[in-house]
């Protein structure tokens, strides 16, 4: 999900514009946005801090809006303008690093937020639970360590996980040999912190290239300090040679945990994430499932461009949660008007779903029904189709008109839809991208039909594409001796793009023709002497 095309957002400066574009990038949004000013400190160097000040006045500036289903003239800060997930993210990772922002900043956002005769209840929630933090501060004690009683309770329950199990025990090493942090600790800035942090980061940062714990590291960004220090315990049990031990025997002499050690604890590990993946996605359906199956289902006299409330919840689950939706609302197989019903939905659907979810919808959707395709579509799946393509076009083409071109065998009835596709739906950036996917698989008399259907279109190809293009027929014209596909493809490049021919491609085609045995070679010379 990207930021809203608001002119105003251009006034920003370049670290503002990249927190609001992290901020905004749907349920992850706050991790994100952690993260950068996280790095933007590392790379800054001292004293190059977030420009807080800056930002905080630039979203507190009123702007005019039109609100209502009249289109009232109105005058709101910028704040309040933005999606409600990123005014969510915002307040969530000001709870976070609520220590490190200039005082008075926090004070004029939450006047902002005041202004609106409706405030989001989570919003309003995380406004309340800022407004305590700071003068809740001096009066409150701080956290105390775990008494006797649940430090023994704690290492009883480790003790029953670790039965038998000599790997997790060297993993729960710091619940027998480490007392749990002290308060001083537990107060440690958010974005200054010594070895701990460091490692932290770096956990982050390997565990971010793993999609399947994306879930797991959100939910872990935004414990309690006190919390983290625990987690981040187990983390540097592993990494930092120096930390203390109870059970060096799993060591090697030279200080290094055993190959074979490591790759069972990775799959131990990668056991845990999966289930807790498992039970997250679970959890998930259970609450928001079975009212959506039951809205899908059932006969509806409200216009289909009216969508369900509870189907904006596409525009902040995970895409492990959005694949598990999709699983048990049975979309892949679901009768094909209720596809269109979806479609419709997710047409009218705002802010526009990310390209990660438009992307396993689309999947979810069509492919599987498109790839099996025996005869022409029905009238409701190619409505589904150009709904769907008429909004996320792009994610479309990356996942299923991918699919199509890069599957084996014949396939008629696929091809004829790319085709339809490409005459009819597809933006011109598309159908741009889908001759560029054609040329990146080896050509095949399958395919002529959809790059004679771009050609049709006549949309202004970049140079590159075309230069590749006429390369690609040059080469593989034996291929293609007795092909009429192919001798209709190089006459319409010969007379369709016309302008875009050169003399050096005139030239390749002629030598070619010279050399081949092709169908209709006599035309096709003599269309070639007739663009020069």
């Amino acid at each position: 999900m990207e930021p809203p095309c608001l002119p105003w957002l251009r006034s920003f400066d370049k670290p503002c514009r990249l927190l609001l574009h992290a901020l905004a990038s749907g349920s992850s949004g706050t991790l994100a946005a952690f993260r950068m000013l996280q790095r933007a400190q590392v790379s800054g160097g001292p004293g190059q801090a977030f420009p807080w000040q800056t930002f905080v006045a630039a979203l507190c500036a009123e702007e005019p809006t039109l609100e209502g289903p009249e289109g009232a003239l109105a005058v709101k800060p910028r704040l309040l303008l933005l999606p409600v997930v990123c005014q969510r993210n915002l307040f969530s990772l000001l709870l976070v690093v609520q220590t490190v922002v200039p005082g008075g900043c926090l004070g004029r956002l939450l006047q902002a937020v005041e202004q609106d005769s409706y405030v989001d209840p989570w919003v309003r929630t995380l406004g309340d639970l800022l407004r305590q933090g700071p003068r809740g501060e001096g009066c409150s004690p701080p956290p105390t360590p775990l008494s006797s009683a649940c430090q023994q309770q704690l290492r009883h329950l480790c003790q029953k996980i670790t039965q038998n199990k000599p790997e997790r025990r060297r993993k729960l090493n710091w619940c027998f040999t480490k007392q749990p942090g002290a308060a001083g600790d537990m107060g440690d800035s958010v974005l200054q912190g010594g070895k701990r942090k460091k490692v932290s980061e770096e956990s982050l940062e390997l565990d971010e290239e793993r999609e399947g714990k994306r879930l797991l590291l959100e939910e872990a960004a935004f414990e309690p300090p006190g919390a983290q220090e625990r987690g981040d315990g187990v983390e540097m049990e592993e990494e930092v040679p120096g930390e203390p031990s109870g059970d060096r025997s799993t060591r090697s002499p030279a200080g290094g945990v055993p190959e074979s050690s490591q790759e069972d604890a990775a799959e131990d590990h990668r056991k845990i994430s999966q289930a807790e993946l498992a039970a997250e996605v679970q959890s998930f359906l259970q609450k928001h499932g079975q009212r959506l199956k039951m809205l899908l289902l059932q006969e509806s006299d409200h216009s289909e461009s009216s969508i369900p409330p509870e189907l904006h919840i596409l525009n902040s689950c995970s895409p492990s949660q959005l694949e598990g939706l999709c699983s048990f609302l049975q979309l892949s197989t679901c009768p094909e008007h209720l596809l269109v019903r979806f479609c419709s939905w997710l047409l009218a659907l705002t802010p526009d779903l990310s390209y990660t979810s438009a992307a396993i919808l689309a999947e979810q959707l069509f492919l599987r029904r498109v790839l099996s395709l025996t005869q022409l579509p029905s009238r409701h799946l190619m409505a589904a189709l150009a709904s769907f393509c008429s909004k996320y076009s792009q994610p479309f083409c990356r996942v299923l008109v991918a699919a199509v071109l890069q599957e084996p065998g014949e396939g008629t009835e696929q091809t004829k839809l790319v085709c339809d596709l490409v005459e009819e739906c597809l933006e011109p950036d598309c159908v741009r991208l889908v001759l560029s996917q054609v040329l990146e698989v080896p050509l095949s008399e399958k395919l002529l039909p959809v790059v004679q259907a771009v050609l049709g279109r006549q949309e202004v190809l970049p140079p590159e594409l075309f230069d590749l293009l006429v390369l690609t027929l040059c080469r593989q014209a034996p291929a293609f001796a007795t092909s009429l596909n192919y001798a209709k493809l190089v006459t319409a490049v010969l007379t369709m793009y016309q302008s875009q021919v050169t003399s050096a491609h005139r030239r390749s085609l002629a030598a070619t023709l010279d050399q081949s045995n092709a169908a209709l070679k006599k035309s096709l010379q003599a269309v070639l002497e007739g663009a020069r």
